[in-house]
């Protein structure tokens, strides 16, 4: 009897000693993580950039809405000179979810995109184009101001989760125009038969985007896009770039093609480039990381079906 007691009580000791061990664990795993997250909410500097709408009072408003967690990140603190209209969510390993609100539409953003919509708002999604790098940017489209979220592209929960926080586009409305497919806007009186045969040269595909065949495009256009909607274009026939006469800072010879980068029709991370002294003029737009991929293949081709007519290269 007096050995049942006994090991009856050494039962209760080890239990009340595992428990306590167990408990013990906790606190220090809740300790640790409460230190992480206080770490993380130190203040963070963000770049200071112009945006159209960031002091409007609906992005006040979004501000104030936002969550303190989002996707096991803890929201953080901006240093000052803290930019408007701009949040921070990160850990201590400095894993970011950086959200602006008031920014201006993208230049990709056009009639052809592809959107995602989550929880009642439409996003349109921009990956980044620098070599190594997974950063996503997504653009709240169907609404203004425009929100814009940069994250890592695996982060998937944190734009169904800021969704939530944000009302949704038909409350709040103003959906910005998409921008016009590029270089459909140009003049393109040359746009011919010597054209069309160059058209019928260009592959269906080029790197990671296929050929749109039903789009409603103007005579000597032709586009390229992948799964986002970000596009490739390319027109014949179009006029001298308005910048070629003060410059030839901007001339690259690639394949027996001289290429010319037209300041007034890049901005950000897209370019436009035109093929010159051949019987017609060729502009491409195309993200600025993919010119010296994309720009040696078409220059076999338009070397293959426009003549040469400048002087210094017969």
């Amino acid at each position: 009897m007096g050995e049942n007691v006994q090991a009856q009580g050494n039962r209760r000791r080890a239990g009340i000693a595992l428990a306590l061990a167990v408990l013990l664990t906790l606190g220090v795993i809740i300790g640790a993580k409460m230190f992480q997250d206080d770490q993380a909410r130190n203040p963070v500097m963000l770049q200071l950039q112009e945006m159209p709408d960031d002091d409007s009072p609906r992005c006040a408003e979004l501000l104030d809405r936002l969550p303190d967690r989002l996707d096991g990140l803890v929201r953080a603190e901006l240093a000052n000179p803290a930019p408007t209209g701009a949040a921070v969510w990160r850990n201590t390993a400095d894993q970011r979810v950086t959200l602006r609100c008031g920014a201006a539409v993208p230049i990709q953003y056009t009639e052809l995109s592809t959107t995602e919509n989550h929880r009642g708002v439409n996003w349109f999604r921009i990956d980044d184009n620098v070599q190594g790098s997974n950063l996503a940017t997504w653009y709240s489209i169907g609404r203004t101001p425009v929100v814009a979220v940069t994250a890592d592209a695996s982060r998937m929960d944190a734009i169904p989760n800021l969704s939530e926080a944000m009302l949704p586009d038909s409350e709040v409305g103003d959906a910005p125009v998409p921008n016009p497919v590029p270089l459909t806007d140009l003049t393109a009186d040359e746009a011919d038969d010597r054209c069309s045969a160059l058209m019928a040269a260009l592959p269906t595909e080029i790197g990671t985007r296929a050929l749109i065949e039903d789009g409603d495009l103007p005579a000597g256009s032709i586009v390229w896009a992948n799964d986002l909607g970000n596009l490739i274009s390319l027109r014949c026939g179009v006029d001298a770039p308005a910048g070629y006469a003060d410059t030839e800072e901007q001339l690259t010879q690639i394949n027996g093609i001289v290429w010319f980068s037209e300041p007034s029709l890049s901005s950000g991370d897209v370019g436009t480039w035109y093929a010159m002294g051949r019987e017609r003029f060729v502009a491409v737009s195309l993200p600025i990381s993919e010119a010296s991929g994309v720009l040696p293949a078409l220059s076999d081709i338009i070397a293959a079906n426009l003549k040469n007519i400048s002087p210094s290269e017969g």
